[in-house]
């Protein structure tokens, strides 16, 4: 047997037909590559930041401030946690987020009357409609608005000294908003409230009449709002520069007190700054880790379908047995493929490249061609019958091409007989005694190069004539 010779073209299509493996190889890599570089830098940017700061503990660093420091610190906690609340309640109050130019003003104004020798119950009005209850009663009936949103809108305005035995008195309830609709519906859900509760002072304090003199619904400018806004955001701001006039002079215990006294709020712009311009470099990190890490994994697969292809040692199915063995290839039986779906389509695309420039044909063909070839040989040598033989240790795979070798043959008064595993079954090597001319029929990737030298030489031993090799893929 010749030493079988290495063909780059072969060994390019073979690596090609794993793309399925390479693909999920190189896909996982580089998913586990990006993740682990992703958890190191993370890891290693924790550790360092935490190998940075000392653990110091709050009586530790009060030991280390004076009392004017200390009261310094003390005064930025302060400020920032009311800065917080004021800002929080600039951000959800009704009232603050009015346009101060243009609100609706509802203006009412009743007139408390009673008879002779009873007791006024205004006082007991105003009193009653300044209480969480009516605010509560108001904020059930209009929609966005909140019992401290109708204690900041709705003003009671107190009429001065009202003795019980005043005969008649009045008072004025106002309330603001920002749209007419509703200012409407507060006015209304005022006049509701009162008439709920006259039921109940006509209960205690005897008969008496409230009427409703006035029921107005203005759109003005209120500069007191105006001022009251301006006010708030003085505020703020005042305690903004405050902070941040005492944090310049802090000292290092003083910046690590403030730290320790807020761990859930950004230490420091400085660090919001770093976490900022980290991100995107552990995320550009972990990318060219995933790029890296695929193009590596790339090449140990196609290194080890490499070496695998070196260290074969089985029939191909593009060898020339012509050259290894001395024996004319009567055929090469092609695999049936299946091209309906995608993947099967690069396959069957990547095969018929490997197989470029030969007559490419069906399995069935192919069948056809190798009996025909076998037909000729057997005809020019006068051979009425012949014996279709095959080699290897496991089930013999090429049983239903050899059948279909017979049926065909048979056609033409030839005779083929079959002898499979004639290496490893007795009785199959016993039938050698009887045989004078073989065809050997092999499957690639099944057999070994040796078996079919050992094959060949039990067969000259017994003056077999070998008309050819047909190859199965």
């Amino acid at each position: 047997m010749e030493e079988k010779e290495v063909n780059l073209r072969d060994l390019v299509f073979e690596i090609l037909f794993h793309w399925r493996g390479i693909l999920l190889w190189i896909l996982i890599s580089g998913i586990l590559f990006g993740t682990f570089n992703f958890v190191h830098l993370h890891l290693s940017a924790a550790k360092t930041q935490t190998s940075q700061s000392k653990e110091i503990s709050l009586s530790e660093l009060k030991n280390k401030m004076t009392q004017t420091e200390l009261s310094a610190a003390d005064q930025v906690l302060l400020n920032e946690y009311s800065c917080q609340k004021w800002q929080s309640y600039m951000e959800e109050s009704v009232l603050m987020n009015l346009n101060p130019s243009h609100v609706y003003q509802a203006d009412l104004i009743y007139a408390v009357s009673i008879s002779e020798n009873s007791v006024n119950p205004t006082s007991v009005y105003l009193d009653l409609l300044a209480t969480n209850q009516m605010y509560q009663f108001v904020s059930n009936k209009t929609n966005g608005i909140s019992i401290s949103d109708a204690q900041e809108l709705i003003h009671v305005i107190n009429p001065g000294t009202i003795t019980q035995k005043q005969e008649t008195c009045s008072f004025r309830i106002t309330a603001i908003a920002g749209t007419k609709k509703i200012c409407k519906t507060i006015s209304k859900t005022i006049q509701a409230y009162i008439n709920r509760i006259h039921k109940q002072i006509v209960n205690t304090y005897g008969a008496h009449k409230i009427t409703l003199l006035q029921n107005n619904i203005s759109n003005t400018s209120s500069t007191s709002l105006l001022q009251e806004q301006i006010d708030m955001r003085s505020k703020i701001t005042h305690l903004n520069t405050e902070t941040a006039d005492l944090m310049e002079t802090f000292s290092e215990a003083q910046i690590q007190y403030h730290q320790l006294q807020t761990p859930t709020k950004e230490i420091s712009l400085n660090a919001m700054e770093e976490r900022t311009e980290t991100a995107p470099a552990a995320i550009y990190a972990s990318i060219k880790a995933s790029v890296w890490g695929m193009f590596f994994a790339a090449m140990v697969y196609i290194f080890i379908l490499f070496f695998r292809y070196i260290i074969n040692n089985k029939l191909q199915y593009t060898d020339d047995c012509t050259i290894l063995y001395q024996i004319p290839a009567l055929g090469h039986i092609p695999s049936a493929r299946n091209s309906k779906n995608f993947f099967n389509r690069i396959d069957h695309w990547l095969y018929s490249q490997r197989n470029k420039g030969r007559y490419s044909v069906s399995a069935a063909h192919a069948i056809s061609l190798a009996a025909t070839a076998i037909q000729i040989t057997a005809h020019k040598k006068g051979i009425h019958s012949i014996y279709g033989i095959s080699c290897g240790p496991v089930l013999d795979p090429t049983a239903k091409i050899r059948n279909e070798i017979q049926g065909i043959l048979k056609t033409v008064d030839l005779d083929f007989d079959t002898a499979d595993n004639v290496l490893y079954n007795a009785d199959s090597m016993s039938l050698l005694s009887s045989i004078h001319t073989a065809v050997l029929i092999e499957k690639a990737g099944s057999v070994q190069y040796e078996e079919i030298h050992q094959e060949l030489e039990i067969l000259r031993q017994q003056q077999i004539n070998v008309l050819g090799i047909i190859i199965a893929e």
